[in-house]
């Protein structure tokens, strides 16, 4: 759900920001709309105090889909030049995808010119505190694929050492080529969304087929992708 504002043609508009607000959908429905008015409130409160007098609203409400619309949406109004800042509460309001993702979204606010704010870790990149965080959370994001690397290679270990042959037998096998999958493995480690990466090998036209995040996403949990994780 998105609350609009006014864009200032041509250049970014500075006096606009866009607060996101995102609930879970294991919440029931009377704390998924008090989560949203709370998030809402304090957001907008923030963004005035910080100059801010266009406000777009941004709401979602997870579902089953691992996939976050709005929000991508948010980051293309960004890009744009309809808004000059995001707001969030919290990491995990932020992004479902934790340290990774967060850091995707703050490189793009680098290099586009756009200022990222997240209150609860006071997270602010245009602020050297900020920017420290962002530092912190980097490592980690590399602490968290070291530790699932390596959950990855005991897993295997134990299974060489039962006589099965590791990330070969279990799962169901995929027909994508070779470097397909090492695309859509090193897509995922670097935290983008099943809807980028299914848009990316559909622009090159990856194995000549049209892909789907469903088949992307079977892909990714193949034993041969499994095994290219491990390395």
């Amino acid at each position: 759900m998105r609350t609009k504002t006014s864009k200032t043609s041509g250049a970014r508009n500075d006096s606009a920001a866009i607060v996101y607000c995102r609930v879970s959908a294991t919440d029931s429905q009377s704390e998924s709309d008090a989560s949203l008015e709370n998030q809402e409130r304090v957001l907008t409160a923030a963004a005035m105090a910080n100059g801010y007098t266009e406000i777009l609203v941004v709401t979602e409400r997870h579902t089953a889909s691992k996939t976050q619309p709005q929000l991508e949406q948010a980051l293309t109004d960004l890009a744009s030049g309809s808004a000059s800042a995001l707001f969030a509460l919290k990491i995990d309001r932020l992004s479902r995808k934790g340290a990774v993702d967060v850091l995707r979204i703050a490189d793009r606010a680098e290099r586009q010119g756009w200022r990222l704010v997240v209150a609860d870790v006071n997270l602010d990149t245009a602020t050297t505190v900020g920017r420290l965080v962002l530092t912190i959370l980097a490592g980690v994001a590399e602490m968290e694929s070291r530790r699932r690397s390596e959950r990855m290679k005991d897993y295997h270990s134990a299974r060489k050492a039962k006589g099965e042959k590791s990330g070969l037998t279990y799962g169901m096998s995929t027909t994508a080529s070779t470097s397909t999958i090492e695309a859509i493995v090193e897509s995922r480690k670097a935290g983008e969304s099943w809807v980028k990466i299914t848009d990316k090998l559909n622009a090159r036209q990856a194995d000549g087929r049209k892909w789907h995040s469903t088949s992307v996403r079977r892909v990714f949990d193949s034993p041969a992708a499994t095994a290219m994780i491990a390395v």
